[in-house]
């Protein structure tokens, strides 16, 4: 669980925030199962941090930087993901329903069995993520990079994916 000192430091700013990180390197990175205060996380760095299971609907994590961050199974209905940075992030089960990530870099992303029903991934680079079974239902996909994607049993139904590259995606059973 976060700590009355991380909140704190969060309340006082991104900046803050991101210096107290890069001096504190090796602080617990297991504060799953959280509820944390809705704040502006805009340009956050919260990159390698256990957040499985946090309720973050409807925060802003505008170019926030995620990568190799744990979000599986975390709420982020209604959020704000605009170019947020995701490289490699664990988001398998996550809840994104009506997310905003358009422009958001989910290079090698572990999206599996994911919920983006309604998300805008508009410019979305998704290259090598792995979305199999994940319900794409209703998602805008327009000029999205899902190159070399793992579409397998993915739900498209109603998806825009016009201007999408999908060389080398698999699409199996969809």
């Amino acid at each position: 669980m976060a700590n009355a000192n991380d909140i704190v430091i969060l309340k006082q700013g991104v900046e803050n925030w991101n210096r107290w990180r890069l001096q504190n390197i090796n602080l617990n990175q297991n504060q799953s199962k959280t509820n944390i205060l809705k704040l502006n996380f805009n340009k956050v760095d919260l990159s390698g941090l256990n957040l499985s299971e946090y309720n973050l609907q409807n925060f802003n994590l505008s170019r926030a930087n995620l990568s190799r961050a744990n979000l599986s199974r975390a709420n982020l209905s209604r959020a704000n993901l605009y170019e947020a940075i995701c490289h490699t992030t664990n988001l398998s089960q996550a809840i994104l329903i009506d997310t905003n990530l358009i422009a958001v870099f989910l290079r090698n992303a572990d999206l599996r069995g994911a919920n983006l029903k309604g998300a805008d991934l508009t410019d979305a680079n998704l290259s090598g993520a792995d979305l199999t079974g994940a319900n794409l239902s209703q998602t805008n996909l327009k000029g999205a990079n899902l190159r070399n994607t793992n579409l397998n049993q993915a739900n498209l139904n109603g998806a825009n994916l016009s201007g999408a590259i999908l060389k080398g995606a698999i699409i199996c059973q969809v």
